[in-house]
């Protein structure tokens, strides 16, 4: 017997459904959302304007070590500060002196500070970048990185922990808090001047950038030269060996690790890059850690 002819049934393709259909319309709304922050991250980081208004953070582009490599570093720094803030508020009662129990409240409040805002330093960080195609971390999040957020915590901090020093070297009520003054005026002046300038990290143009740097830098000199003095009052106190060793120490810090923070500050006019974004990070880590925590540990152990 003969058989008839195959006929294939062409059934209508059935509609998508709702799930997929929303899972498409999120994804392009992502996809949109980032297309517009990378261009809201692109006019922040014009450069016809003269200022690059962003930190050179948000304006390049991050390997998966180097961005883990500066997130590592934020970690460290704000964990540093809260031990630091344990550590005083533990062992503020084992101080001797009322000057040295004061010491180590300004220290706790400095440890405060600093770790509030490591923290979000290190979220803001996680928050504004995003991964590309290219297995690069680019600048995509809804809001920008920004260093500036460190300079009105040293308005904070800096102050505290030149009174540190000053209550702890020695200096009657009067000349100690006439030289407080003294210190967090200038020391002030260095850190707004610094305020100023990061917001002229532009490669095309870093005259702005340098000029506010450099007068900060001239206020931190004369900081430092009254600083030295109150070491010097300070060694002439202490009668024994060990608290004089200890400012020394205090000495070398200030020299060293206070030193250290214009070369953060500058690091667009050496290299602007990735990787200089990662020295940056490590030498702010190392600077807050050194200046703030060791620093605070040490006036307090002076006996």
């Amino acid at each position: 017997s003969e058989t008839g002819p195959t006929v294939i049934a062409c059934l209508p393709r059935p509609p998508p459904s709702s799930h997929n259909l929303h899972s498409s319309i999120q994804t392009f709304v992502f996809n949109s959302n980032i297309m517009s922050n990378l261009a809201g991250v692109a006019a922040a980081c014009s450069r016809e304007s003269g200022a690059a208004i962003a930190n050179m953070e948000n304006c390049l582009e991050y390997s998966p070590l180097q961005f883990e490599l500066v997130g590592h570093a934020l970690v460290i720094g704000y964990a540093a500060q809260a031990a630091g803030f344990v550590y005083f508020a533990m062992t503020m009662n084992m101080t001797k002196g009322r000057n040295y129990q004061l010491s180590s409240i300004y220290g706790m409040i400095v440890m405060l500070s600093a770790f509030l805002l490591l923290y979000n330093q290190w979220k803001a960080w996680e928050d504004s970048f995003v991964l590309d195609a290219n297995g690069l971390y680019v600048a995509g999040g809804v809001k920008l990185f920004s260093n500036g957020y460190r300079y009105l915590n040293w308005s904070i901090d800096v102050p505290l922990l030149l009174l540190q020093l000053v209550l702890v070297s020695g200096l009657e009520v009067g000349k100690g808090f006439n030289k407080n003054l003294q210190v967090t005026t200038s020391g002030l002046l260095m850190i707004y001047l610094g305020y100023i300038g990061q917001f002229y990290e532009n490669p095309d143009d870093m005259v702005p950038l340098i000029a506010f740097g450099v007068v900060g830098t001239v206020a931190y000199v004369i900081m430092l030269a009254i600083v030295l003095q109150c070491l010097s009052h300070a060694k002439k106190n202490f009668k024994t060996e060990s608290a004089k060793s200890k400012m020394n120490l205090v000495f070398w810090i200030f020299l060293i690790f206070w030193t250290i923070y214009p070369i953060s500050y500058f690091m667009p006019v050496f290299s602007y890059t990735a990787e200089g974004v990662v020295v940056r990070q490590f030498i702010y880590t190392i600077a807050d850690v050194v200046s703030k925590v060791i620093y605070g540990i040490i006036l307090t152990q002076i006996c």
